[in-house]
């Protein structure tokens, strides 16, 4: 009888990855029920953005928990990107996973802080909270969207390019959807700042990730 030897990926430090994701669901869902609520739902209508946006929660415990939430999940899909596509730019793969999750969480604060401080240079601090609340919460979602599909992908299928293509790109689209959607309903303040607006997304909403694909490669 001749033996095949079979190739076993270690998935333990996954494992973790993925429990530390359902711990901060739970302990979100614990600081506010209601609100978790809401969010869940988020896809289906906008009780929470209607019901927080105003209100400037950007900073509360509960975002602070689901900002974390989005670093984990969205880190972890960001790896599995570059292990289907080979692009192989770390020793080791707990290295590149903590390297995407570093970058991406530096990214993501330097984005927020510039924003704030836009918003307070040209006096509009109101639009923009309410921008980044809106923009911040539905990334989180994506972050929920994205569990379910990174499990999938490290414990029962294993994940090809075309699958990745079509996710990425539905990913894009589910993106700028949003984006539009809050662009189209202050289209009037937009209008009056549109080189600046123009600027902003040149340098905010698509440079970064850019960068962030450069510095992990590097």
């Amino acid at each position: 009888m001749e033996y095949i030897l079979r190739e076993i990926t270690p998935t333990n430090w996954f494992t973790i990855l993925i429990m530390a994701c359902l711990m901060l669901l739970v302990t979100a869902k614990g600081v506010n029920t209601l609100r978790f609520s809401d969010f869940i739902m988020l896809l289906g209508n906008n009780k929470y953005i209607i019901s927080n946006q105003k209100q400037n929660k950007l900073s509360s415990l509960f975002n602070a928990i689901l900002l974390l939430f989005q670093v984990v999940s969205v880190s972890l899909f960001i790896y599995l990107c570059f292990d289907v596509f080979k692009w192989n730019v770390a020793p080791n793969e707990i290295t590149l996973y903590f390297k995407i999750a570093i970058l991406y969480t530096v990214i993501v604060v330097c984005k927020l802080l510039i924003e704030k401080i836009i918003a307070a240079i040209f006096s509009i601090d109101s639009i923009i909270d309410e921008y980044l609340f809106y923009k911040v919460s539905y990334r989180n979602f994506m972050g929920v969207i994205l569990l379910p599909v990174n499990i999938i992908f490290i414990y029962a299928v294993n994940p090809s390019k075309i699958a990745f293509v079509i996710l990425l790109i539905s990913l894009s689209i589910l993106n700028i959807i949003v984006l539009v959607s809050f662009y189209k309903k202050n289209e009037n303040v937009i209008l009056n700042y549109l080189f600046y607006f123009i600027l902003y997304l040149c340098a905010l909403e698509i440079a970064p990730y850019f960068i962030l694909y450069k510095l992990i490669s590097n």
